[in-house]
């Protein structure tokens, strides 16, 4: 089965899940293409800066842009297939023979007309900071899922793993599903939990549950391959949508001893 993946280029969230992915299950599957766009998308760089310091607090904001400065450094170099850890999406594309190109909004023309040259059977959205329109939804003709971290529709939105921690949840949640135009509004293909180990920050929860969630993945796309998926429809009416955590919420959070990083 041909499937190619739509994400950003994030070399701390996003990059574990691909690690993992590509190391237990690049064999599995014929994986055309990594499209990815550049981190929030059309989010200004200033908001993502106040939101993120706001968050994590003015240390923790300059050890997370230290290790993304380095991983921009190293993430140059040319690394081997199955090397022990990456350093950006390139790289690791790169390392096992992956089509690797960076875009803009994957809903521009240019784009559509690229996944249907490819002839893709599965579009996979890991993160993708773009709420996808039915032109581009509508060409796989296995359709197109995405991988939320969190249960829907308890937990749609942005910032899942924050809001489960918040929540005072044990466990934070994992939903393999099929997009629509309206964000985490698809039918559920797969959903599994893990648990949240005492003391774990905010920052190793989210990288852990990354590497979590590829083996999900794996499983919903070998589904899909053998026609072989039982979609279920979300109750919309027991559904919860989050955003970005207010200022008073990330104080909340910390109060109650949960640590960012």
């Amino acid at each position: 089965m041909r499937i190619e993946f739509l994400t950003q280029d994030d070399p701390l969230y996003i990059l574990p899940f691909f690690e993992e992915f590509l190391r237990s299950h690049s064999s599995e599957f014929d994986i055309l293409h990594i499209s990815c766009s550049s981190i929030m998308g059309k989010r200004s760089r200033m908001q993502m800066v106040r939101e993120l310091t706001a968050l994590y607090g003015p240390f923790g904001m300059a050890r997370l842009a230290g290790r993304v400065a380095v991983s921009r450094v190293l993430g140059k170099f040319p690394m081997k297939r199955d090397a022990a850890r990456y350093y950006g999406l390139a790289q690791i594309a790169k390392a096992y023979g992956i089509a690797f190109s960076k875009i803009g909004n994957p809903n521009a023309a240019g784009f559509i007309e690229a996944v249907k040259h490819r002839s893709t059977d599965v579009l996979v959205s890991v993160a993708c900071p773009y709420i996808l329109k039915d032109t581009l939804l509508s060409i796989p003709p296995r359709g197109c899922v995405n991988i939320h971290h969190a249960p829907v529709p308890r937990f749609k939105g942005m910032m899942p793993t924050f809001w489960q921690m918040f929540h005072g949840e044990k466990s934070v949640g994992v939903t393999v599903h099929f997009m629509t135009a309206k964000v985490d509004e698809g039918a559920v293909l797969f959903q599994d939990t893990m648990a949240i180990n005492s003391g774990e920050t905010l920052h190793e929860l989210i990288q852990r549950s990354k590497r979590h969630g590829a083996g999900c993945m794996a499983r919903v796309l070998h589904q899909l391959e053998s026609n072989t998926q039982t979609p279920k429809s979300l109750d919309k009416a027991k559904g919860t949508y989050f955003t970005f955590p207010t200022i008073a919420e990330i104080q909340e959070f910390r109060r109650r001893g949960l640590r960012p990083i």
